[in-house]
């Protein structure tokens, strides 16, 4: 039996509902999916800044030491080549080295930090693969309800004869009035 306009009305109603439905799902999706992959990116920025500005400025005050220390040096070898003085060059040698033992600890911890930065646990482009990796699952939960919605829209369509039409015409060939109609109801039985 076909169904009613009122049911029909009420099926399509339904159908509406899945699709506001459907898009809610998807909007807060993506709203969940952005937030969290803004958040992860900003994140990754946040940490590597903090660690890139000490470093910058830690090789700046490595260079300026290395300045200093060149310009000691030059003077203690422009001292000594006037009064031959080897322990004062010695003297002078041993703190620069000490300083230079300084510099190099202090390097070596530059070099450490930004390993974390270049290292991290998160990179980038990991952030942006787990990111697109979320949105293809939630794609599949999207693909899922898309495919209920075409469900109950093909539910509506009934693209078949009536039942109460098929047996109509059932009722007429078994009463034998196909042979009265002759050629008016073979044209409308054949134009089905």
């Amino acid at each position: 039996m076909s169904k009613s306009v009122k049911a029909t009305k009420a099926g399509l109603k339904d159908a509406h509902e899945m699709v506001e439905s459907l898009k809610e799902m998807v909007y807060a999706d993506l709203r969940r999916q952005r937030s969290g992959f803004e958040e992860a990116l900003s994140s990754r920025l946040l940490e590597a800044e903090d660690v890139i500005l000490k470093s910058a400025k830690s090789k700046v005050a490595i260079i300026a030491g290395v300045g200093v220390m060149r310009k000691d040096l030059e003077r203690a070898q422009r001292k000594f080549s006037k009064s031959n003085d080897v322990e004062e060059l010695k003297s002078t040698l041993i703190s620069l080295a000490k300083n230079l033992e300084k510099l190099r600890k202090t390097n070596n911890e530059v070099i450490h930090s930004l390993s974390k930065v270049l290292n991290p646990t998160l990179s980038a482009v990991e952030v942006v693969e787990r990111f697109s990796s979320d949105i293809q699952r939630s794609a599949g939960t999207w693909e899922r309800h898309g495919r209920e919605l075409d469900d109950a829209i093909l539910e509506l369509c009934q693209d078949n004869k009536p039942a109460e039409m098929v047996e109509l015409e059932a009722y007429i060939e078994g009463q034998g009035y196909t042979v009265l109609l002759g050629e008016a109801y073979s044209s409308s039985a054949e134009s089905e």
